[in-house]
């Protein structure tokens, strides 16, 4: 071969060489600080940036690491909404404002789905299980793992190695979730890189640019605690500061002038704001002793202003508050004074008939939400109060029925509430002269009084005496059958009606999610059969547990110890 045709075939093979090494990209060996490890300070708190946020919700769960998805509906006041989006929390905010001398009480319809720090979903049959879940998250504003006060802005996407480092993949990541699963996944042979520059988004809406693993960890520690994540239960405490939230405030209850100049020369007097912006101040005895108008407003340096125009020149005026943030007490000032008023709920010195309103609070026996209410069990007299003219008091449903008193309810002592809690409006009216009344508000509360129990209390009531089948899924066709729940696990089981005897298996459990778990097994008898399965608990006593299985069937034993 000559010279020239070696040179020639050598140069061809040499363009194919390199022409089939264009066909994978291949990149130099990335820098280990570019590498993201599981166990890295970068995959840590890119991690706990991207954990679920359960704060938003606390207004009816308590709970910072659980999120209820919605749609969820709830009861407040009486009051049964569906909150479909983020939004309608304000239509549960301003229920709850609605009635202002309440406990703020949100019933919760089971079952609702929960969304853990992790995304892990769980189904949450009952508030007794929705409280285990609650237990194992923090509590109010203590420490917890998720940042809050800095976010990834998306998309953002990674670069997947091959052991020779080089690239196979590339990731797109559009949210949280993707993000938290994506780090979770980076264990073994997994090389991945972080694809650079990457906007964060700070709690002020700000923008910030970094283009390091290094930076990256520098932002979110700086940003971690640089706001507040509201890992507080008071919904209200985002707008307390505002003409809308003082007026509430004001309007609520009495107030007493605690303190004026220093002094407590008017501290039994009271200021009752009313909702058309007049006042009158009680003494004591509930006798008025001046009136004028009020108005609240904001000045140019935004100090909120409460404006009196009365001929008492005592508080006549434009008052500044100093502390709009403590919505049961106020100080303020004037050009020439000082005054601090503090809310007063539980006293009425203007009272008709010298009643006050208290919420009756009763046991659901039967956890179906229903028990017969004595209505005057609500009523109390105010000590030190005087009547100055007889009253008559009718209890109505609502408070336009109580306002135009029409329809006032007969039951008065045997009152089977419809909703839970329910208020009841009760109207008091000076005998004389109808149309001087005012309206008392009894607020009727239900609660779960069972006690929960655990694994080994299960067992331990149903080895004690014997047990019968009162209800499977609505009938009592197997309760003649005795269920003997033996120390080994044995059941044994008696026809009382043909003294027939059978055997099975009994066991129970605790479930990872909390659920009391009860097992029936291997049961030979027919009919009896039928109680064979896994059953969930959902009620609890010593002498009456109540099961429920995945099937939504229901299976109640009783306790017989004759």
């Amino acid at each position: 071969m000559s010279i020239k045709k070696f040179l020639f075939l050598s140069l061809i093979l040499l363009t194919i060489l390199m022409s089939c090494q264009n066909e994978e990209t291949n990149i130099s060996n990335p820098q280990q600080d570019e590498i993201i490890d599981s166990n890295s300070l970068t995959a840590n708190l890119m991690t706990r940036t991207a954990l679920n946020d359960g704060s938003t919700d606390n207004i009816i769960d308590y709970a910072n690491c659980l999120e209820v998805v919605l749609p969820v509906t709830v009861t407040a006041n009486g009051v049964t909404i569906t909150i479909e989006s983020y939004t309608d929390y304000n239509a549960l905010e301003a229920l709850l404002d609605a009635f202002t001398n309440d406990a703020d009480q949100v019933v919760i319809t089971f079952p609702i789905t929960v969304i853990l720090s992790n995304y892990t979903e769980l189904v949450i049959n009952s508030q007794q299980e929705l409280e285990a879940q609650i237990e194992n998250c923090n509590g109010e504003n203590e420490y917890d793992d998720d940042i809050e006060c800095i976010d990834f802005q998306y998309p953002i996407s990674f670069s997947i190695y091959n052991t020779d480092f080089q690239v196979i993949e590339t990731i797109t990541i559009n949210n949280d979730e993707a993000l938290y699963n994506f780090l979770q996944s980076l264990n073994g042979p997994v090389l991945a890189s972080l694809n650079f520059p990457v906007t964060l988004v700070l709690a002020t809406g700000e923008t910030i640019e970094v283009n390091s693993n290094q930076e990256l960890e520098v932002a979110i520690s700086e940003a971690e605690d640089d706001c507040d994540e509201d890992d507080d239960y008071d919904y209200n405490d985002d707008d307390d500061c505002t003409e809308a939230a003082i007026e509430l405030a004001l309007k609520e209850c009495l107030w007493e002038i605690t303190t004026y100049n220093n002094t407590n020369v008017f501290n039994d007097y009271y200021i009752d704001f009313d909702s058309n912006y007049g006042f009158v101040v009680y003494d004591l005895s509930g006798n008025i002793i001046h009136d004028g108008t009020w108005a609240i407003s904001e000045n140019s340096v935004g100090e909120f202003i409460i404006e009196f125009n009365t001929n008492w020149q005592d508080l006549n005026g434009a008052w500044s508050i100093e502390n709009c943030n403590d919505t049961d007490e106020y100080n303020l000032v004037n050009i020439q004074s000082t005054m601090q008023i503090q809310q007063v709920c539980d006293a009425n010195p203007s009272s008709l008939g010298c009643l006050e309103a208290n919420a009756i609070v009763m046991c659901d026996d039967n956890n179906d939400g229903v028990e017969v209410f004595n209505l005057y069990e609500g009523l109390s007299d105010i000590n030190g109060c005087t009547i100055n003219s007889p009253v008559a008091v009718s209890y109505h449903l609502t408070i336009a029925d109580a306002e135009t008193n029409v329809n006032p309810l007969s039951s008065v002592t045997s009152f089977t509430n419809t909703i839970n809690p329910q208020v009841i409006y009760v109207r008091v009216e000076v005998v004389n002269n109808p149309s001087q009344f005012e309206i008392l508000e009894i607020e009727l509360i239900l609660e779960d009084c069972s006690t929960p129990c655990e694994a080994s209390d299960v067992e331990t009531y149903l080895q004690t005496c014997i047990w019968n089948t009162v209800n499977l899924d609505g009938s009592d066709n197997l309760i003649g059958f005795d269920l003997d729940f033996n120390a080994n696990h044995d059941l044994a089981i008696t026809n009382t009606s043909t003294n027939a005897t059978y055997s099975g298996y009994w066991n129970v459990s605790t479930t990872a999610t909390g659920n009391i778990l009860l097992e029936l097994a291997n049961i030979n008898g027919p009919n009896i059969q039928a109680i064979s399965g896994y059953w969930d608990l959902v009620d609890c006593d010593t002498d009456r547990l109540q099961f429920t299985n995945d099937n939504n069937a229901t299976f109640v034993i009783e306790q017989d110890c004759n």
